[in-house]
């Protein structure tokens, strides 16, 4: 089975990952550069590793993956347009994933998976170059740390997408791997959180990485800060129900949080050449997403939460209540008219869409943040809360863009009124920041819709090319266990 290799996940795993009991599920690439013309030399080696971010953020923010689809599921983006599953997930009622060989967008779960693994197999052969005897000299720990940084990102978005997964890396692999060897969201975020540590610990030596790598300059210690927001993102938004969410390690979400990012990180776009956050446009962008009602509502409770499914449904005037939300006025558009078709459902409308980065996304310039001071800030206080210190979480509440920038009161220290005034925040502040951000907080909150998928099923294309037979297992609508799998209960 030498120079062979399985064609579910990349092509060009190089000896690290799965291996198929079939001979049929393998093909041998005659094309595939041999490893140690790849890693030969210690440049060799960083200029690989230098792509690993830009990977991981080009296909978690594409519009190939699954970004847009849970923005819709999660009633904070609208749009009835078919492309990439947008309408397929936000159908009311809702439906299970069409996870089949022939369905029309079944490519982007596939996308998503695939581009984690390239991630994941990439930084497990730089690694393993290192260890093979490559000497980065003064590199060494920077490269290791942004390795390991890397396969923390990916492993963390395969747990908090999907209901399972493989683990791999550059010291395990899976000999005549079955479907059977996948291990679930929860060890996939375990083994998330390692890989994280790992790159904190690492980046204890001081280092200062190329602006190329991450898209602006980072020292060792801004990676031991992003990291360290990224694993209390990674724990905060791991469960799928709420009874798993008030099972988190909470004390370990405040630890990882105190240590995280003390401003906005973001991404700098080029220009659409290097840096692009394809999934945020298409879901602003006039003609494509609108914001959902929901959101709106929550900016304004005196407009509907929901677009009634009826042509006779009044469309809502331009919000003019001086209590609502400032950044209904200063981050939103209000339509005059919609444009998605009616035939496709009424409540697909809305009379806002967002427009905070219209300028960004004009040019594909500027600075489009990915992991905002607010969302680490509000992972301690939602650590507070669970934990007992409604006092501490309100002031962190109090001190944030509640006020700073909605122009919303104080929320009091009751924790009714803290997890409302949490919510509202992620989904009002952090639009399209974080892909599947919104998805992730409606589901640990119970508030998806009913029926709708908790987690997406391995893709069926990678099933059949293990020899699975159909119809393959999926979830959503009744399909799977009710509450784990799919939302019984949500917010209408």
């Amino acid at each position: 089975m030498k120079n062979k290799i399985i064609v579910f996940l990349m092509i060009g795993f190089l000896g690290v990952g799965l291996t198929s009991c079939d001979d049929s599920l393998e093909v041998i690439n005659e094309n595939e550069p041999d490893f140690k013309k790849v890693y030969a030399s210690a440049s060799d080696v960083k200029n690989v590793a230098a792509g690993l971010y830009q990977e991981f953020y080009g296909s978690t923010m594409s519009y190939y993956g699954v970004a847009m689809l849970m923005a819709t599921a999660a009633d904070n983006a609208s749009c009835s347009w078919g492309n990439q599953a947008m309408r397929d997930m936000s159908w009311e009622p809702r439906k299970e994933w069409t996870n089949t060989p022939g369905y029309s967008y079944r490519g982007t779960t596939k996308y998503q998976f695939d581009k984690m693994y390239a991630v994941i197999n990439t930084a497990s052969l730089v690694l393993k170059a290192i260890d093979n005897g490559i000497d980065l000299g003064a590199d060494e720990a920077q490269v290791r740390a942004f390795a390991r940084l890397n396969m923390g990102l990916a492993y963390g978005t395969l747990a908090l997408v999907f209901d399972r997964a493989f683990i791999v890396d550059e010291t395990i692999s899976i000999e005549n791997a079955t479907v059977a060897d996948a291990v679930g969201y929860s060890e996939i975020a375990a083994k998330a959180l390692f890989y994280l540590d790992d790159a904190i610990s690492l980046s204890s030596s001081s280092y200062t990485l190329p602006a190329d790598w991450m898209s602006t300059p980072m020292t060792n210690v801004d990676v031991k800060k992003y990291a360290s927001s990224w694993a209390a993102r990674i724990l905060a938004n791991v469960p799928r129900n709420s009874t798993q969410l008030a099972a988190v390690d909470w004390a370990r979400v405040e630890s990882y949080a105190n240590a995280g990012i003390t401003s906005d990180f973001s991404v700098v776009m080029d220009g659409w050449n290097k840096w692009y956050q394809m999934s945020g446009d298409y879901l602003t962008y006039p003609g494509w997403g609108v914001v959902d009602m929901y959101v709106v509502n929550k900016m304004d409770p005196l407009m509907p939460a929901h677009w009634t499914d009826d042509a006779a449904f009044p469309a809502p005037p331009p919000s003019s209540n001086a209590s609502a939300d400032n950044r209904l006025a200063t981050d939103f558009s209000y339509l005059n008219s919609n444009w998605l078709r009616a035939a496709r459902g009424y409540y697909h409308w809305s009379s806002y869409r967002y427009s905070r980065r219209d300028t960004e996304y004009a040019g594909g310039t500027g600075p489009m943040p990915e992991l905002m001071l607010s969302e680490s800030d509000l992972y301690k206080a939602e650590a507070m809360a669970y934990t007992g210190r409604l006092a501490g979480a309100a002031a962190i509440i109090n001190a944030g863009t509640r006020t700073t920038r909605g122009g919303l009161p104080a929320v009091a220290a009751d924790l009714t009124a803290i997890k409302a005034a949490i919510h509202h925040e992620r989904v009002v502040e952090m639009v399209i920041t974080g892909a599947g951000l919104q998805f992730f907080e409606m589901r640990k909150r119970d508030f998806l819709q009913k029926g709708t998928p908790l987690h997406l099923p391995l893709p069926a294309q990678t099933l059949e090319t293990f020899g699975e037979a159909q119809p393959f297992y999926t979830f959503g609508g009744t399909t799977g266990v009710a509450g784990e799998d799919y939302s019984t209960v949500g917010w209408r």
